[in-house]
């Protein structure tokens, strides 16, 4: 299984000393840390966009990841996810097209809709619409980075009439991803169009993803698909310290922090959520990897995020954090025998 980063740039004061990082010195965190997680072996480093919040500071990843890809030559550029239901996805098509090329194609967008009301409101869409919105501005961007020239007619944009998108995608086969949570109208989107899954489990006890994980590959054989299903994704949020008791008190704060902010939608307490059936990942290297041994057993999943920069924790305790998941959790995942699923 490959393990990559998340980070949706929360900008939050340490619960502990009240200090607030400036949104510039935030930014560039979020940048180091991804040259770092490229040196420490991560397969992935996910930017997550969000708008109008106080929490999280990054509105457009395709900017982000730009930075980022000057800076490293590895490491897959992803978004966690890109507000493709909110987005026009012709604007989208030629961002993430130039950052393809910008990062010798090492670009996986995840497409997702804003959970958030505000985006909604601002940019003058109903939240009804979110679904509808997504199915067709992905098939659109389909349309967009595999066609030569695009003639098109749908709801919520203006038609397109022998439209040619510019400039290219490097890569061959659109790297496109659909985002989805414990609903399934997103996985028949992704088995639709034959496009893999990242699932968002941050929030909920594990055993509540097990139906989506099970539908995708289920819906996959029922569509007869001749090719294999689509790869699959999960994330948590994560700490690792030496112990577990370290871990859970350096974490503690920070992550209450996190999850009492607007919008958050916490639903556990504490232990809950670390403990052994919670969505998060804390505790000592080997109780990580234990953690995540097991989850991918019952998930069936390849692919496994972590959001480790969360809720105003300092940055070196953050590069503490992945710099042992990178020498102690990382090897013993990637070695692990291929979960087994029907």
């Amino acid at each position: 299984m490959e393990l990559g980063l998340i980070t949706f740039g929360s900008l939050l004061p340490d619960p502990h000393t009240g200090a607030r990082l400036s949104q510039r010195e935030r930014l560039r965190d979020v940048v180091r840390a991804a040259v770092a997680a490229e040196e420490l072996g991560f397969a992935w480093y996910t930017v997550g966009e969000h708008h109008f919040g106080e929490r999280d500071v990054i509105p457009s990843p395709v900017v982000v990841l730009a930075a980022i890809a000057e800076r490293t030559s590895s490491i897959r550029l992803a978004t966690g996810t890109t507000l493709v239901a909110n987005r026009d996805p012709v604007l989208v098509a030629e961002d993430y097209a130039l950052l393809d090329l910008l990062s010798d194609g090492r670009l996986e967008l995840i497409a997702g809709g804003s959970f958030f009301p505000e985006p909604y409101a601002v940019f003058g869409q109903e939240p009804e619409s979110k679904a509808a919105r997504k199915r067709e501005n992905v098939e659109l961007l389909l349309r967009l980075w595999t066609e030569d020239r695009v003639s098109w007619t749908g709801r919520f944009r203006p038609p397109l009439h022998e439209v040619r998108l510019q400039p290219r995608l490097l890569q061959e086969r659109p790297p496109l991803w659909i985002s989805g949570g414990t609903g399934l109208e997103s996985v028949h989107l992704a088995v639709d169009n034959g496009l893999p899954m990242v699932i968002g489990t941050t929030a909920r006890p594990p055993a509540d993803f097990v139906p989506v994980f099970d539908a995708y590959r289920a819906l996959w054989r029922e569509r007869g698909r001749t090719e294999a299903p689509g790869r699959l994704g999960a994330a948590s949020h994560a700490f690792v310290a030496r112990t577990s008791q370290q871990a859970r008190a350096l974490w503690r704060d920070h992550i209450a922090n996190y999850l009492s902010a607007p919008h958050a939608h916490r639903r556990l307490g504490f232990d809950e959520y670390v403990g052994e059936d919670g969505p998060a990942l804390c505790g000592s290297p080997a109780e990580v990897v234990d953690k995540l041994g097991r989850l991918r057993e019952a998930w069936g999943h390849d692919l496994h995020l972590l959001a480790v920069d969360l809720g105003g924790i300092p940055h070196a305790e953050v590069q503490r954090a992945t710099e042992l998941i990178a020498s102690e959790v990382l090897p013993q995942v990637a070695e692990a025998p291929e979960a087994a699923r029907a």
